[in-house]
């Protein structure tokens, strides 16, 4: 009965892990990508990869601009709705809205009082 006991709290336990943080690093696998909000460009074309090791890849490439892409690679962490990118000393923010989408959030907050799009889809 002990041993019952202490399956079914590890699976609610488990289950509760699930729920709470949504997606796990191989469902946020894949790539993102929109154009984001600029504000000297009609845009910034942006490519996130995540890789289900913790490591992304991300292109951001100012439309109408002779400026060559910027590349940034690094790693990352999910804890709870926010996703913390870093390489080296550079540090950014997304809200993971859904599978499907994810926000840029500076500091960890949403963006609000604009009708700007800062969410990048999964392709």
């Amino acid at each position: 009965m002990k041993r019952l006991l202490s399956i079914l709290l590890i699976v609610v336990i488990s289950l509760a892990a699930v729920i709470s943080f949504g997606c796990s690093k191989s469902e946020l696998s894949g790539t993102y990508e929109g154009t984001l909000p600029c504000a000297d460009c009609p845009g910034l074309q942006t490519l996130i990869t995540f890789n289900s090791d913790g490591t992304f890849y991300m292109e951001e490439t100012y439309l109408e601009s002779d400026v060559e892409p910027r590349i940034t690679n690094g790693t990352w962490v999910l804890n709870e709705d926010i996703i913390t990118f870093s390489a080296g000393d550079y540090k950014f923010e997304y809200k993971l809205i859904s599978e499907k989408e994810i926000r840029w959030a500076p500091g960890g907050e949403e963006i609000t009082g604009t009708d700007l799009n800062w969410s990048l889809l999964k392709k």
